[in-house]
């Protein structure tokens, strides 16, 4: 099997030897911004004096505005990031003080999109809250404080969450601990509310028994235990790199986690998926092959999206996540991605219009596209693709 080429933005390996089991991701680079490790600011792409809230607000609403949402959604979406996330985001951009976990150029926001078949596009934005100053004891604290505060809002159910923070919530945290959440605008629909949480919040020694903890805690230890033995046996348990949860009391309600795979080849990663309800054999490698345009792993590995929910033994969907080819400028990547859209069936003229709002480069200059996200359509359902982007705010 071939290997990933390693990263020179890996700060932490962690790894359970008896099990297999891995967590942390080390392929982000995030923590204090210092002189050794900079983070500057994009000349002109906002005023002197903007905050990241401004900046999250005028890319949500241009967000919205080239995928045709309507202006009532991008305000009522504006109002939300406003209320939960102000506090925390009214930091300047010209003087960030942490690279955050978030985006790929070091935002403490991202935006994604998603289309599920042929309707309208979902708007997501993803946040970090951060302390002023940033440390992990004060960006842990703002973590936890912003889930209280969505526990106030109605159709964000916390108590999942809540019942966990014994568990991701450690009394010293370690240098680069992370807690996100996020935000999905959906057509006809309520917000949806999420949050992803660092499997290795502990560090690397308890990281699989925290993990097995929170699965028992969420009623998914079954369908959890099975989805370990599945990987074990079809290549290896490869590294969880986050826990994420909706924050919904409906019976639709998910609980995943990210499995990234390095080591595996594309057709290693297509069984591995087959585990899972829906999976169409197959298609996450040629999925794989035709955005990568290669059989080798680019910079980083492919990440399998396990869901589980309550009561269901087996995970009930599997996404791929595709990362960005490297030494492939920007302007391809997207070519790619669109063609590939295209052939689903997916609407790839959105796609292309959404990074462009969402990064201020329609021409694909700079690469900040995370990941393309897959699942392919199961018989009598629809295929749904994402695209996660950072806002370019640094460089």
């Amino acid at each position: 099997m071939v290997s990933p080429r390693g990263s020179e933005r890996g700060p932490r390996e962690t790894a359970d030897t008896s099990t297999g089991v891995m967590a942390g991701d080390p392929f982000v680079d995030n923590g204090t911004v210092s002189s050794q490790r900079p983070l500057r600011a994009v000349p002109g792409r906002y005023p002197p004096g903007a905050t990241h809230l401004d900046a999250a607000v005028d890319t949500l609403v241009r967000c919205h505005a080239a995928l045709g949402r309507a202006p009532s959604e991008a305000e009522a979406a504006v109002c939300l990031l406003r209320r939960l996330w102000g506090r925390w985001g009214n930091t300047p951009v010209e003087r960030p003080g942490w690279r955050s976990y978030v985006a790929v150029d070091g935002s403490p926001f991202e935006l994604s999109a998603a289309w599920n078949g042929d309707g309208p596009a979902e708007v997501r934005v993803t946040v970090e809250a951060t302390a002023d100053p940033p440390t992990p004891e004060g960006n842990q604290e703002a973590g936890w404080e912003y889930l209280r505060g969505l526990s106030r809002h109605p159709g964000a159910a916390t108590a999942r969450v809540l019942a966990l923070e014994d568990l991701f919530r450690p009394q010293t945290p370690h240098d680069r601990c992370w807690i996100m959440h996020g935000m999905a605008s959906r057509p006809g629909a309520d917000p949806l509310f999420k949050v992803y949480l660092d499997p290795d919040a502990r560090g690397a020694a308890e990281a699989p028994s925290v993990l097995d903890e929170a699965m028992d805690r969420l009623g998914v230890r079954a369908a959890w235990q099975g989805l370990r033995g599945w990987l074990d046996e079809h290549g290896g348990s490869g590294r969880i790199g986050s826990l994420a949860l909706d924050l919904a009391d409906t019976d639709d309600a998910r609980v995943k986690v990210y499995v990234q795979h390095a080591g595996l080849d594309w057709a290693d990663i297509d069984r591995q998926a087959a585990v899972a309800r829906g999976h169409v054999p197959g298609a996450f490698s040629a999925a794989l092959e035709e955005i990568t345009g290669t059989e080798v792993p680019p910079h980083k590995p492919p990440v399998t999206c396990f869901a589980f929910h309550r009561g269901v033994g087996v995970p009930t969907a599997a996404t791929l996540y595709i990362p960005m080819p490297a030494g492939v400028p920007e302007s391809d990547a997207r070519r790619r991605s669109a063609a590939f859209m295209r052939r689903s069936g997916l609407d790839s003229a959105a796609y292309l219009a959404f990074l462009a709002a969402a990064t201020g480069d329609g021409e694909g200059v700079r690469a900040l596209q995370n990941f393309v996200a897959y699942r392919p359509a199961a018989p009598g359902g629809r295929p749904r693709f994402a695209c996660y982007v950072a806002p370019g705010l640094y460089r």
